[in-house]
């Protein structure tokens, strides 16, 4: 019988719109990032109860004994006489602070975020499920906007980015001794970089164990942490006491055992030293993004044309005419 005049082109009953690379292709994709997406939860969980067990039995450094046991002078706060068992639990903000920098914090919610966002990839793409093949598309695309305005606005400015970063790390060195992972971090960025502190090193007299203030009953008062010592050639044994007494030095004196910089211009530093390495991670992090925003457009538009070729093949089938 004669087709209709505007009718569809036939196809045969076995065609299908879907094409099965981009299917499969989106699939795999997303089960890779799915499979390491658990793998970082895994490591996160491990690392957390890993680091737990390890405070209960051996309390981080200047916890029990900073203080050597000295009674409270008068004025004195009482926490600051506390050990690690009965000491108050750190304030809402301080404990945030802490979360926000904890590696095993930070990997099981991103690895969270991931498997959710991969698992909408994987369902989607296996069952051509538009619904969670949109979901997967849109939650891709806002990440990857939000990645993008915070490179630009961080570029262009500069100097309020600067000024936030002045103020994480200073946070960072109230907290240095509330968190194991925290305290590994600051000591890797001041070795790594050759720098103590946010501005100069004199910056330690924010952490209440350093600080340089006579009422101080600490035995690290005016003392800096051994990362900001500089390093001696052929030590077999880390002195960890090199930093004892230098913020009570001037630049010049100080500066013939620690490192007197700050840690923001040596950071700024190196930003600028290596940003094409930067962009070259940056552009590493927003292909794979970009490739699974556009197989996911791709399988919606073809799952939407083998719908309407499969209304158009029901109405045909009924009509009397086709």
């Amino acid at each position: 019988m004669a087709r209709r005049p505007g009718a569809p082109a036939a196809y045969g009953e076995d065609f299908s719109f879907v094409s099965p690379l981009v299917k499969y292709l989106l699939f795999f994709f997303n089960m890779l990032f799915w499979v390491i997406s658990m793998v970082m939860v895994a490591v996160g969980v491990y690392a957390r109860l890993m680091k737990h067990a390890a405070t209960l039995e051996n309390p981080p450094p200047g916890e029990e004994d900073s203080f050597g046991g000295t009674p409270p002078l008068p004025g004195t706060p009482l926490h600051r006489h506390q050990t690690q068992t009965e000491r108050q639990p750190l304030p809402p903000e301080a404990a945030l602070a802490c979360l926000a920098v904890d590696p095993a914090i930070l990997l099981i919610v991103v690895g969270i975020l991931m498997f959710l966002l991969t698992f909408c990839g994987c369902i989607g793409s296996l069952r051509e499920n538009i619904c969670l093949l949109q979901t997967f598309s849109l939650c891709l695309t806002i990440v990857f906007l939000l990645q993008l305005a915070a490179g630009v606005l961080g570029f262009i400015f500069s100097d309020k980015a600067r000024g936030k970063v002045s103020e994480i790390i200073n946070n960072a060195i109230v907290h240095y001794r509330d968190d194991l992972d925290l305290q590994n971090l600051i000591d890797f960025g001041q070795k790594k970089f050759g720098c103590c502190g946010g501005i100069s090193y004199k910056d330690w007299s924010l952490n209440m164990y350093f600080n340089c203030s006579e009422d101080n009953p600490s035995r690290e008062r005016c003392s800096v942490p051994y990362s900001c010592c500089l390093p001696t050639p052929n030590q077999a044994v880390i002195n960890t006491m090199c930093g004892q007494g230098m913020q009570a030095l001037d630049y010049l004196e100080a500066s013939k055992v620690i490192y007197t910089n700050g840690c923001i211009d040596r950071l700024v530093n190196w930003i600028h030293s290596n940003l094409f390495v930067l962009g070259g991670v940056a552009l590493g992090l927003a292909i794979p993004q970009l490739v699974g925003i556009l197989l996911s457009m791709i399988l919606v538009s073809q799952i939407k044309d083998q719908i309407k070729l499969q209304l158009y093949n029901q109405q045909h089938r009924a009509d009397p005419w086709y």
